[in-house]
This record gives structure tokens, sequence and C-alpha cells, in this order.
């Protein structure tokens, strides 16, 4: 089972990471882990005039390895290896993107709270989706943003 999991630092998105984690020994054969942060473009053409693409690569992967760090430690904790992704674009079609290529049996992403997930990236993922997309909630004693 190959699994795409988005995620964008929030306490929503750590919610489908751990969830990963608790139901991965369910899965014959395994999972394979798939940490995807989508990183918006930077769309003023004048930046590129004062800033050079490889600092403006180099920017996308630090946001992103930051957005990421908190997932990956919980999956290395838990014994489960990943490979991690930053993409660039339009969130949506991003993770669809990286859904195909990687050719992924499941999307898992949370909902609700803070970052980008705020269920608008969800809606626009399922209708034109692939790939499954399973969605995973808090818990109702989960606080966002701590």
């Amino acid at each position: 089972m190959k699994m795409l999991i988005p995620v964008d630092g929030s306490e929503a998105a750590l919610g489908a990471v751990d969830h990963v984690i608790k139901t991965a020994g369910q899965y014959a054969g395994g999972v394979e882990i798939h940490l995807l942060n989508v990183q918006f473009p930077i769309l003023s053409g004048n930046i590129r005039a004062f800033i050079s693409q490889d600092k403006i690569e180099a920017y996308y992967h630090d946001e992103g390895m930051c957005a990421l760090k908190e997932a990956k430690e919980r999956l290395d904790l838990a014994g489960i290896a990943c490979h991690v992704h930053i993409g660039v674009g339009n969130v949506a079609q991003t993770i669809l993107k990286y859904a195909k290529e990687y050719g992924c049996d499941q999307i898992c992403m949370g909902t609700g709270g803070a970052g980008f997930f705020l269920g608008s990236v969800a809606a626009r993922l399922i209708h034109p989706a692939e790939t499954p997309v399973l969605l995973v909630g808090l818990p109702k004693n989960a606080t966002y943003g701590a």
C-alpha cells in the first residue's frame, strides 16, 4: 500500500499522520509512506529580477522541510520509513499530481483546524481524484495550533 499524506504542519495534518501510524499494521505487505508539503508559488515576476531561482528553490525547500519535520519525526519514532516531497503550485492539483506520479493507492489527509486543510482542499481533491481519499478529523478533545 502506497499512501500519500499531504502535510502543512497543522495539527489536522499531524492527525492524519497519527492515524496512519495507528493503522499501518493492518495493511498486508506493509505501507509505503510519501509525505508531501506543497508551497505556494512566488507569483510576482518582479521578484525574479532580485532573487535567483536557486534561492527561491532553497526557500521552498527550507519552508517545506520545516512543515514536514514533526510528521517525519513521528513516523521515525514509530519505526515507519517515509519519502519526503516538496511541491510548488496549486495545493489540490499538486497533491493529485504526486499521487498519480508515485502510484499511490490512497491519499490520507487531515481536515479542519489551521493551515491549508480547512476543507476546501479536501473538497477540491475528492471529486477529480482517481486515488481514494481518506479524510481524518481530529478527536474532539484536540486543540488547534497548540
